[in-house]
């Protein structure tokens, strides 16, 4: 009888470890959407300082830069400055620069925008069902990731001089 039990407690015990491993793979497969060459913007929502949600659209033949940023990161805040000095220049080349704040109070990246506006979409992703930073895996900031128009990450930066230099502009 111990015997009968010790066998069914070790196929109890291999079920479940096999049921964990399958709900890992599971989890692993959400992550489809952004793959470590693509990003599927249609998974995910942003806060917009006018407190509405919305998706990010990308314009055909127009290239973007994603600058992940929050207010307590220095570099981010300081390199805003070199973003905004070559604002033209990146529109002369068809570029967009698309700011997404990783800000856990709305309200302070708001105030943030307001009392230093920016001439480039500003966007907050946070508290969101999907969260593009975590599946991207950014865990240094400023980070910025140059993609074309179908979401296709062509290169990732983590000083916007270097996206400047790797542009050549």
């Amino acid at each position: 009888m111990k015997k009968v039990l010790f066998i069914l407690a070790i196929i109890f015990f291999f079920n479940c470890n096999t049921t964990s491993e399958k709900n890992k793979k599971e989890d692993q497969n959400e992550k489809v959407n952004v793959s470590k060459d693509q990003i599927n913007f249609d998974r995910y929502i942003f806060n917009t300082i006018e407190d509405t949600k919305e998706k990010i659209s990308l314009e055909k033949d127009k290239k973007y830069i994603l600058d992940f940023w929050y207010l307590e990161c220095a570099p981010c805040i300081q390199q805003h400055q070199e973003i905004k000095k070559h604002q033209a220049k990146l529109a002369d080349n068809n570029i967009e620069v698309i700011g997404i704040s990783i800000d856990m109070s709305k309200k302070r990246w708001k105030e943030y925008l307001e009392k230093h506006p920016k001439k480039w979409l500003n966007y907050n992703q946070y508290f969101e069902d999907y969260d593009l930073k975590d599946d991207l895996e950014i865990k240094l900031f400023p980070a910025y990731y140059f993609i074309n128009d179908e979401g296709v990450i062509i290169e990732k930066f983590n000083s916007f001089q270097k996206v400047i230099t790797y542009l050549k502009l």
